[in-house]
């Protein structure tokens, strides 16, 4: 499971890190005339959108993938335990008993 989140953290991560960077060449095209106020503001914003979008596309991908990973619970490696526990003691008793 943490490989999945280091996963999922990294392509948040580039996401949000390539808006950030959209996000800059955008402002100096405005800076340098080459876009207007508004034209910026709605790229700005088309950008945005766009990366939330692509960000919860990455979250629905990684949730339906791991939807069909079983992952072993408390009382699961209880069990396991208590049956290595009987199989140890059953290989001890067939010690004595030779």
């Amino acid at each position: 499971m943490d490989e999945l989140k280091k996963v999922l953290l990294a392509g948040i991560g580039l996401t949000a890190m390539t808006y950030d960077k959209a996000e800059k060449f955008v402002k100096e095209l405005m800076d340098k005339g080459r876009l207007t106020l508004d034209e910026g503001k709605e790229l700005q914003s088309e950008l945005k959108r766009r990366s939330q979008e692509e960000a919860k596309d990455l979250l629905g991908q990684i949730k339906e993938k791991s939807q069909s990973l079983q992952y072993a619970t408390k009382e699961d490696l209880q069990r396991l335990e208590g049956k290595l526990d009987a199989l140890l003691e059953e290989l001890k008793q067939s010690k004595s008993d030779e």
